[in-house]
């Protein structure tokens, strides 16, 4: 059975949506020195998995969540013996989807693209994550459940 929200959820993701266009509005109106110099003074949010967040996603985070330390989604917390607390609600970044195609430096006719320069497939969308302290241990026994 598919699941359809209510007006209100539909109203309160739409409200999000919007916080999170005019975050990212601020961020892309921000100078390379503002932005590294935000990202100096706090380092780089890390992932549950190990990875470093871009600068602009950084910054985001921090705007939506003022001490952000180490985010994930909310599968990723599962796969590193975390869960999410019921009630909490995520902070957004951007996603990116797809891949860059390298294409051969030879140029040749049946080439789609002779010129050997890289294609950019992907797109950005946008997640949720939610920071380390949105989140508790999973009881030994209850990880078979979440699966």
């Amino acid at each position: 059975m598919k699941r359809v929200p209510t007006e209100e959820q539909k109203a309160k993701a739409a409200e999000r949506r919007e916080r999170f266009r005019q975050i990212a509005k601020q961020v892309s109106q921000m100078t390379d020195e503002q932005r590294a110099a935000m990202t100096i003074k706090i380092g780089a949010v890390m992932t549950c998995q190990g990875h470093a967040l871009s600068l602009n996603n950084t910054i985001i985070l921090m705007m939506q969540i003022p001490n952000v330390s180490v985010v994930g989604g909310f599968r990723q917390w599962l796969s590193v013996g975390r869960a999410v607390k019921k009630g909490e609600h995520g902070a957004m970044i951007w996603v990116r989807t797809g891949n860059k195609t390298a294409v051969s430096d030879t140029p040749t006719t049946d080439c789609p693209n002779p010129t050997g320069q890289v294609e950019d497939e992907s797109r950005f969308l946008i997640g949720t994550v939610f920071d380390i302290s949105q989140t508790m241990e999973v009881e030994t026994g209850k990880e078979e459940l979440a699966a």
